[in-house]
């Protein structure tokens, strides 16, 4: 191993006195190279691999751009005229008429008071029903209040 990078520097300084010359090829390029033949020799001793060239990536070429259409003019109306297809909008057929159903409308609802009444009531209940199956005693002070408020006159 000291007897390659002894070669490698007396090339380095060998090469180094004869390119620094004016008008000498350029310098950069020669150490790059030499420290890449470096890099290859060392890793060759050593035993480790070699580094891989990077991936080629590939492009597709940019394609030409269009030459913008030309203007054909106005469009020439056939001899016979345009269909009332084109001219009159809407349906060419009336549409039938839909006969009433046969069964009766859903029933309205409520005044929109009697609505939030039923939803509380119904919220009441559902409070009433948790509590009994959570084994809650209907003798306790909740299910008590839940009773005296879905028995008022007003809540019906």
């Amino acid at each position: 191993m000291r007897v390659i990078f002894a070669t490698l520097s007396f090339v380095v300084f060998a090469t180094f006195s004869v390119h620094a010359a004016p008008g000498g090829p350029p310098l950069g390029a020669f150490l790059a190279a030499l420290t890449g033949i470096t890099r290859a020799a060392a890793a060759q001793i050593s035993g480790l691999p070699l580094p891989l060239p990077p991936p080629t990536i590939y492009s597709p070429p940019t394609p030409a751009p269009l030459v913008p259409p030309i203007n054909p003019g106005p469009a020439v109306v056939p001899p016979a005229g345009l269909s009332p297809l084109l001219t009159e909008p809407g349906p060419i057929y009336p549409m039938p008429e839909r006969e009433s159903p046969s069964y009766p409308p859903p029933p309205t609802p409520g005044p929109i008071d009697q609505q939030k009444m039923q939803f509380y009531r119904n919220g009441l209940l559902d409070q009433q029903r948790q509590l009994e199956r959570s084994g809650v005693s209907p003798g306790s002070e909740r299910s008590r209040e839940i009773q005296q408020q879905l028995n008022q006159p007003s809540s019906r």
